[in-house]
This record gives structure tokens, C-alpha cells and sequence, in this order.
């Protein structure tokens, strides 16, 4: 006995539906904005992210930091090709975009970013303000 997955039902449904439309799923999802896998950590520095992209060129990459948010926009456009007969389009393209709010206590001014075999990676260093200082204690004779 097998077990009942309505996802499963779903997918095969928008594939039949491309076949009979003559159109890949990515064309039909082109306009939609797509949310990237992302981790998160802390340390004693700072935030750390690695926002996951396959297949997006990093010219294609936006980081903004405003207002406490920490934003990346990404695009990964379809190339429709004259002639080929698409049978399976499974990759997500079209726009990525995912906002993060950061607490006060990290810089965003001061946010360093690399980008390294699709995976976009993040620095937000502490602000200086949050980060403990040692007090000087005075003796008094």
C-alpha cells in the first residue's frame, strides 16, 4: 500500500499542465519572487549569513542594509532557446528576495560580503557600542 502525497498529485498536475500549454513550469513562474535557503549564525564578531543562490552570477546580486534590514535580491533569468523542447525545468528562476531584521546591537554599516560557488556570504560585525568594555577601576588612598 502506497501512501497518499497530495504534493506529488500537485507536481505531476502543473507538469501535465506545462506539456499541454507547450510552456516550462519556469516560464510560468516567471514575475514570482522565490525565497533562498539561508543560514544563520552568531559568534563573538558578529551575525553571520550564507544565503544559498546556485545558479545566479554574482552581478546578479543586490545586498542593502536600511533601517535595521538586511535585504538580498537576486535574479536568475530563463533563457528560452529557439528550437528545444523543454522536458523537465525543475530550477527556480525568476527573482529571489529575502529581508532580515537585524537587531541594533550589530553595524550594518559595516557589513562585508563574498560570494563563492553560489553561496552569498554575510558579515555583521558587532557595534562597537555593544561589545563589552573593561572599566578602569580606581583605588582611592
Amino acid at each position: 500500500m502506497m501512501r497518499w502525497d497530495p504534493f506529488k498529485e500537485i507536481e505531476e498536475l502543473q507538469e501535465r499542465l506545462a506539456q499541454a500549454m507547450a510552456m516550462p513550469r519556469a516560464r510560468q513562474a516567471e514575475g514570482r519572487t522565490f525565497a533562498p535557503l539561508v543560514d544563520v549564525f552568531e559568534d563573538e564578531e558578529g551575525l553571520h549569513f550564507a544565503v544559498y543562490l546556485p545558479g545566479v552570477e554574482p552581478e546578479k546580486v543586490d545586498v542593502t542594509a536600511e533601517d535595521e534590514t538586511l535585504t538580498v535580491k537576486a535574479e536568475r533569468p530563463f533563457e528560452q532557446k529557439e528550437g528545444v523542447t523543454w522536458h523537465r525545468v525543475e530550477g527556480l528562476y525568476g527573482t529571489f528576495i529575502r529581508s532580515f531584521a537585524v537587531p541594533a546591537t550589530f553595524d550594518l554599516s559595516r557589513v562585508k560580503a563574498r560570494f563563492k560557488h553560489g553561496v552569498l556570504f554575510l558579515d555583521v560585525p558587532r557595534a562597537e557600542e555593544a561589545k563589552p568594555k573593561k572599566i578602569a577601576i580606581e583605588v582611592e588612598q
